[in-house]
């Protein structure tokens, strides 16, 4: 059997290259195309090296159309993960027209490329931005309520109809997965540079020299601070590649967490104690607009139907780190 040929759209950022690294261990020959806007030519360079592999790497930007046509065509593309996107919840509130052209307007674009090069298999790494700020302290569930707060969730929803609408297609295969908190590296090389997550945001203050910061003290649970859904990044890929060969048509949307909470102070301790910084103190701050206080994954969707569940637990993704 020839093997599959996937183009990786944002193949250098965080996420990305953990797809890529999982997708070239079980036989997978991946083409990464990356505007390097936030991606890292540096952990391309470390999949190469790491597996012994030619990893073809154009760099471009997700609105070069012409390009991306001509990449699909060159590398005879089998399958389509995109992951390219801008995905900061506050810039998006400054920019939205930027958001939209990017996360929508090029999801639909590529769609259509996709199309006409006979590309038949499409993955796409949606967010639990799309639920929103819920009221419920019940875990979402893909068929419930979504009421994105900000342009990065309200352009990632919008895009999924459209990803929905191609796999509906007879002899098309895909889905939208929505990932919660990603956390975690599968090597230091490929770590997070993100100023968006809290885990990067807590090292980031305690390299220099500062204390971590909790937005909210007073929330309707266990320490009165925020729960999230926090999931490794190699169970991120995981789930990609479980989707990517799945043989039976799979639901348009799945949320990929773990399905259990952490609070953001359980979380700043589980950190402050990797690195040994445990007497650290922490600064408490008001809270900020439009934080939920519970947010979590029903994952029985993806467990039913690709078979899918995360194996890492939180005190593993965050060694990891280390």
């Amino acid at each position: 059997m020839k093997r599959e040929t996937w183009l990786l759209t944002g193949g250098a950022g965080y996420i990305g290259t953990h797809i890529a690294d999982e997708f070239i261990r079980n036989g997978k020959s991946v083409v990464i195309l990356d505007s390097l806007y936030q991606g890292l030519e540096s952990r391309i360079t470390y999949l190469r090296a790491h597996h012994g592999v030619e990893i073809p790497f154009i760099k471009a930007d997700i609105r070069d159309f012409n390009e991306i046509e001509s990449v699909i065509r060159t590398h005879k593309i089998d399958g389509i993960v995109h992951t390219a996107a801008l995905k900061a919840v506050g810039e998006s509130m400054e920019k939205p027209d930027e958001y939209f052209q990017v996360n929508l307007d090029a999801t639909k674009e590529l769609i259509e490329i996709a199309k006409r090069n006979g590309v038949k298999k499409f993955i796409f790494s949606s967010t639990a931005a799309v639920y929103g700020s819920p009221d419920s302290m019940e875990p979402c569930k893909e068929d419930g309520p979504k009421a994105p707060i900000s342009p990065y969730g309200d352009s990632k929803y919008q895009a999924e109809s459209s990803v929905t609408a191609f796999i509906n297609e007879p002899g098309n295969h895909g889905t939208s997965l929505r990932f919660f908190n990603v956390v975690g590296t599968a090597a230091p090389e490929l770590l997070d540079n993100s100023v968006e997550n809290l885990v990067p945001i807590v090292l980031g203050k305690l390299d220099k020299g500062q204390a971590p910061v909790i937005f909210g003290t007073d929330y309707p649970t266990a320490d009165g601070t925020c729960i999230r859904d926090y999931v490794d990044v190699r169970d991120i890929a995981r789930a990609h590649l479980a989707a990517a060969d799945a043989t039976t048509q799979l639901p348009p949307a799945m949320n990929i967490g773990t399905g259990r909470g952490a609070s953001v102070r359980e979380i700043i301790n589980l950190v402050l104690d990797a690195t040994n910084k445990s007497d650290t103190a922490v600064i408490e701050s008001p809270r900020r607009a439009g934080d939920p206080a519970f947010l979590c994954a029903d994952v029985s969707l993806a467990k039913s139907s690709m078979g899918f569940e995360s194996q890492y637990s939180l005190e593993a993704s965050i060694r990891s780190l280390f």
